[in-house]
């Protein structure tokens, strides 16, 4: 498997030595070595996008390696939505009539659909609270796959591609899978983090609406207080996490994504160890 490593930080000629356990002091050349370790102990595609939006310094490992995005691919429908308000082409407030059922994750399916809407607004805190299948799909609906994709375009992430709605097995038997890279996920993530994407408003939104609370394998080990505004998904043989971490004294963005996992329980077992020995190098370098 090639694995390609762009370090934001220039290491000249660091030999970096591959152990079986990561390294318990945390200066960023160990950072480097135990995410190096953690990747090369798995036979599994891992890609990893860390920046510190402090310092602007970071990690990439394998950072434009296309990799299915299961729910993950939500983060730029909820942009799209957003997009589309600006435009005014209609409100977060307006209500969307419920016609369709979708399995997997989400409640919406199992509601009483006689007479039954929602406002986008509400569709899109159940799309990424939930991960809510169902309103994805009303949301790709409205607002149609081609317009989430030319934005997709738009705003440059030219690895990223929305290429079929949530449960659609045929299609992914075709080969139509929804696609992403560390890369691209962490520029989004970047955009909205700073406000420029839409509009400040548009942005900040969307962050209220990526924080809303649910479990991620990112935040499992970490004890402290903070804030994550982010999204992850899964399907068999894949697992992708990301987030931007807002804590008292530091704020970064992380990007895991797997794929080929032979047990879907690794993949959210090295997103944890990954997201916990970037924390402890935040905070020590915040201390």
């Amino acid at each position: 498997m090639n694995r390609m490593k762009i370090l934001i930080i220039l290491i000249v000629g660091l030999n970096l030595p591959i152990t079986g356990q990561p390294d318990s002091s945390i200066s960023y050349s160990n950072l480097v070595k135990n995410l190096d370790s953690i990747v090369r102990m798995h036979n599994f595609s891992i890609g990893i996008a860390f920046f510190d939006l402090k310092s602007n310094n970071g990690y990439f490992h394998n950072p434009d390696l296309p990799f299915p995005t299961a729910s993950a691919i939500k983060i730029e429908i909820l942009a799209e939505l957003f997009n589309q308000t600006a435009k005014n082409n209609f409100k977060l407030t307006d209500q969307v009539r419920i016609g369709i059922k979708v399995d997997g994750s989400g409640i919406l399916q199992f509601f009483d659909y006689t007479d039954l809407k929602l406002s986008y607004y509400n569709l899109a805190l159940l799309m990424i609270q939930q991960s809510d299948n169902t309103a994805t799909n009303i949301l790709i609906k409205e607002l149609g796959m081609d317009n989430i994709n030319k934005f997709i375009i738009d705003l440059g992430l030219t690895n990223t591609k929305l290429q079929r709605i949530m449960m659609d097995f045929e299609a992914r038997a075709k080969g139509l899978d929804n696609i992403s890279t560390p890369r691209d996920k962490l520029t989004l993530l970047k955009k909205i983090y700073e406000r420029n994407l839409i509009s400040e408003e548009s942005c900040k939104r969307m962050i209220d609406v990526l924080s809303v609370s649910k479990s991620s394998p990112l935040t499992k080990n970490i004890k402290e207080d903070f804030k994550i505004a982010g999204k992850g998904g899964g399907i068999p043989g894949v697992r992708c996490e990301m987030g931007i971490f807002y804590f008292k004294d530091f704020e970064y963005i992380l990007v895991v994504m797997t794929k080929d996992l032979p047990q879907q329980e690794l993949g959210d077992e090295v997103i944890g160890k990954i997201s916990e020995l970037v924390y402890n190098f935040m905070k020590q370098q915040n201390n």
